[in-house]
């Protein structure tokens, strides 16, 4: 083997970060999120989120959840350069006392994003970007996945519940 060059450098990369309100039945999905936490397939303290989790498709199906996502996959329609896209997961999760999200992307996914069911001082962090979003309930915010984004540990009695969501790239058939 020969190497003749390595190069480890930065590139600017255009990236889109979408902040809002939805219309969200938040005591509805307070109580999804608790139930799923406690079912067999969970991902309680399994992934990035070092707290309670449903499995990642327990929202995708969910009518109530959808109807919440339509107003802004037809807001995402009429912008420009917005490739084709479809729905591939959609967890709920629980922070609570101590629980924290390591820092990660959710690459190869085309779009991430996350509704707020409630108001909260465990902000989520984007340091590359160097933007930090203070949980409120009923606000989202949807982002390019290729993001790096955490948060810091939960130092409060109030538990933060949230729906994570990834879109990809539509493949048509």
């Amino acid at each position: 083997m020969k190497i003749n060059k390595v190069v480890r450098d930065k590139v600017k990369i255009d990236y889109l970060l979408i902040e809002g309100t939805v219309d969200i039945e938040t005591p509805y999905f307070i109580n999804e999120i608790n139930k799923g936490i406690k079912e067999n397939n969970n991902e309680n303290f399994k992934t990035n989120v070092n707290g309670y989790m449903t499995s990642w498709h327990y929202f995708t199906r969910n009518n109530n959840f959808l109807k919440t996502l339509f107003p802004l996959f037809d807001y995402l329609d009429n912008l420009e350069k917005i490739k084709a896209y479809s729905l591939h997961s959609a967890w709920g999760l629980k922070e609570g006392f101590g629980n924290y999200t390591y820092p990660h992307d959710h690459a190869p996914n085309y779009l991430s994003g996350v509704i707020y069911l409630n108001d909260h001082d465990q902000v989520l962090l984007f340091p590359e970007i160097k933007k930090e979003f203070k949980p409120k309930r009923n606000s989202f915010i949807l982002f390019s996945s290729f993001l790096i984004h955490k948060t810091l540990r939960n130092i409060t009695d109030i538990d933060k519940y949230a729906i994570s969501f990834n879109l990809n790239f539509h493949k048509g058939g």
